[in-house]
């Protein structure tokens, strides 16, 4: 058919259009609706292509299948068609991510007009020669109010020829409308994984083909209304290869037949917006391994390498050695440390070759221990969790099981219930080979109790290693793990060190009972780390727990003077009392709260701390446009690095002075408990964990990063020069 008389053919059916297609539109104050078609005419045996075109006006929106904290997407019912016809189910656009204004609520909303396409299948035995249409509309319209409408339209279209005719009104909307249209899953090659992490879930999606090329943002609109706590948290990473959005999760979460299906939503450069269906299914060890491979070599790639004109390998490394081995003086690591030191005294006799195999065997626990704290970090981060350096401690029942696992160490050393040497790598038995496996776990305790601490020079080699790929990373954990070791490495493998070390004798007896104090104290402060992430409830749940294994370890230390009976009621009772201790932690007291910075005066009214405010973004923002110089403390219950600089510098009159005289905000961020917001901040200046202060000076000015180890001479220097 030539093409001047196909143009005249349409141009005749515009002119029929009055009597043959003849559709009713719904006019409101706040919404437009009508039926329209794709084609001017039916053909039997071909898919008709309807659409609900819906046009809110200016501020007003509809919604989608995909509705978020509000809204009820747009229905289509009791169709009536021509014998033997059938209406698909409606085909809904990728939506927008709307927050709604003064709340906490986002949805997944149509702000312009959109086109909501519908398929009808047209029966090939049609004799008809009209196809009429009748559908029932419901639809809500929302602006600061929300209005249900609903409204019964019609459309009229003629039967006639053998091809679909385009209606040339609506033939773009149709295009761009198809273009906007979320592929299926089986029509693209995006994986989509969840993983659950206390009050928050990730969602991690994986494609090599491409999808993220270019792209800006990424968005995931769940099916379900019980997986996203109402609100605008999203924390979002992207890489080449793989996008990573961490939200709220809602209360009452809930997750069917074990997938999480949405859609996923990304956004691209050039302004356009392309939607997959997809299905998320819960994070594996396969999949998290290759969600590690792929943040890895994303990593590798990235503009943040040594090329960077940031620090090199070589100079990053150094710090890390350095870092390590400053560590040792950390007041977190000592009571550890002090077991390693009656362990080298006990052992003092022993053969040179067996000395050295105990240093060697304590370096491989904290390298291998670093390790794979660090591999976890950067499989979590890679899963996209905000989470940094220490980020075990803010769990609540990994702090309760370091309050059980020093407190039963302290009660050993204190004689309560003896383990026997093996147990703390101490004692004359280190010779034999269970003595090396004692050494190790000595290294693999030091390092996990010392992960709070971060010393001189750990912070930027931290920061590097965890932008690097997981190669690059492991090189630094390990210089930063050697450096731990390093001091007891040297006198293991020295002779003439080990020629100063006092000889085995009943001092030890004494030394050993001294030792248990440190352990003590080291439980009161992670039982304070703990009363701050749950309150005193969930401190007091776990001193009960204490209290239950010491019993627990009283009666087995008493089997041995027992008879038959007594002895077997004695284990009995212990282990029931120890299955206690451990289901308590999984117990609802032990939840994280959400550290607040008021604290109540004498009339129990809640008043703000007179010295700082809590961080928060939109602060920052409103103080930096105000041209207001802002000193910012990133900190945390169980850092003790963080609560040394605000005892002995950040609570002196004298800083405190100049702060104020400088006109200075102080803004303190707690970090105790997992915050997305501090931890979008310690990534940007790429500090895997707290101590970090930043002093904005004001007036558009770059921010100052200030010392991890502060100084009252420091920060008044600091204040000054603003």
């Amino acid at each position: 058919m030539h093409t001047p008389f196909k143009t005249f053919l349409a141009a005749a059916a515009l002119l029929a259009l009055p009597s043959w297609s003849q559709a009713e539109v719904f006019q409101g104050e706040e919404i437009e609706v009508e039926l329209i078609s794709e084609s001017l005419n039916v053909v039997p045996g071909e898919t008709l292509w309807l659409a609900l075109r819906l046009t809110p006006t200016e501020h007003w929106h509809t919604y989608s299948r995909w509705q978020g904290d509000s809204g009820e997407a747009t229905r289509l019912t009791n169709w009536q068609l021509p014998e033997g016809a059938v209406a698909g189910e409606i085909q809904f656009p990728t939506p927008s991510w709307l927050p709604f204004p003064g709340s906490d609520l986002v949805t997944f909303s149509y702000k312009d007009e959109v086109f909501l396409p519908v398929p009808v299948e047209v029966p090939a035995s049609l004799t008809a020669t009209s196809f009429e249409i009748s559908v029932f509309a419901e639809w809500q319209v929302c602006d600061e109010i929300c209005i249900l409408g609903d409204a019964t339209l019609s459309l009229s279209l003629p039967v006639q020829g053998t091809v679909l005719e385009a209606d040339p009104r609506w033939q773009q909307a149709f295009t761009t409308t198809s273009a906007n249209l979320p592929l299926p899953a089986d029509q693209h090659a995006v994986q989509a994984l969840f993983a659950e992490a206390g009050e928050r879930i990730s969602f991690s999606f994986q494609d090599a083909g491409g999808v993220f090329d270019g792209a800006t943002d990424v968005w995931f609109f769940p099916e379900s209304k019980r997986i996203l706590k109402p609100g605008p948290l999203r924390d979002v990473t992207l890489t080449d290869a793989m996008a990573q959005i961490t939200h709220a999760k809602a209360r009452r979460f809930l997750v069917e037949n074990g997938a999480i299906p949405g859609l996923l939503s990304v956004g691209y450069a050039d302004g356009r917006t392309q939607g997959y269906l997809v299905g998320a299914v819960p994070v594996t060890s396969d999949s998290l391994a290759s969600i590690t491979a792929l943040a890895g070599s994303a990593a590798g790639n990235a503009d943040n390498t040594t090329s960077g004109g940031g620090p090199g390998l070589l100079t990053v490394m150094l710090f890390a050695l350095a870092g390590g081995l400053i560590l040792n003086l950390m007041p977190c690591v000592f009571p550890v440390l002090s077991l390693k030191v009656l362990s080298f005294a006990s052992t003092s006799g022993a053969e040179q070759a067996q000395q050295r195999l105990h240093g060697l065997a304590y370096t491989a626990g904290i390298i291998v221990t670093f390790m794979l704290l660090a591999s976890i970090l950067l499989a979590l981060r890679a899963g996209g969790e905000a989470v940094g350096w220490a980020f075990q401690l803010q769990s609540p029942w990994f702090v309760a099981l370091l309050i059980y696992l020093f407190f039963v160490m302290g009660l050993s050393l204190s004689g309560v219930y003896e383990f026997g040497s093996r147990f703390m790598g101490a004692g004359s038995s280190l010779a034999g080979s269970t003595g090396y496996k004692g050494s190790f776990f000595t290294g693999v305790l030091a390092t996990v109790v010392a992960s709070p601490c971060t010393a001189p020079f750990m912070g930027a080699a931290l920061g590097f290693a965890l932008s690097q790929s997981w190669l690059v990373a492991m090189v630094v954990f390990v210089c930063l793990g050697l450096g731990m070791a390093l001091p007891f490495l040297v006198l293991s493998l020295s002779p003439a060190l080990l020629r100063f070390m006092p000889r085995p004798g009943a001092w030890m007896n004494t030394f050993k009972e001294f030792m248990a104090f440190p352990m003590y104290a080291t439980v009161l402060w992670l039982l304070w780390v703990l009363g701050n992430q749950t309150g005193v409830n969930g401190m007091a749940a776990v001193v009960g727990s204490c209290l239950l294994l010491a019993f627990g370890l009283w009666l087995l230390q008493k089997r041995s003077v027992a008879g038959p009976f007594w002895r077997t009621a004695n284990a009995v009772v212990a282990v029931v009392l120890v299955l206690i201790v451990v289901y308590a932690l999984q117990s609802p007291l032990l939840q994280t709260r959400q550290a607040g910075a008021l604290v109540a005066d004498a009339d129990g009214e809640q008043l703000l701390d007179e010295i700082h405010e809590p961080f928060s973004a939109a602060r920052l923002a409103e103080l930096q446009a105000a041209g207001q110089p802002v000193f910012i403390n990133m900190t945390a219950a169980w850092c003790i690095t963080c609560l040394a600089n605000e005892q002995t510098t950040l609570s002196s009159e004298r800083v405190i002075q100049a702060m104020q005289e400088s006109g200075i905000v102080y803004l303190k961020g707690d970090w105790t408990n997992q915050d997305p917001e501090i931890s979008e901040v310690l990534d940007r200046f790429q500090r895997p964990s707290v101590p970090l202060y930043l002093l904005y000076p004001g007036a558009g000015k770059e921010p100052v990063i200030l010392p991890q180890i502060l100084t009252p001479s420091i920060m008044i220097d600091a204040f000054a020069e603003i």
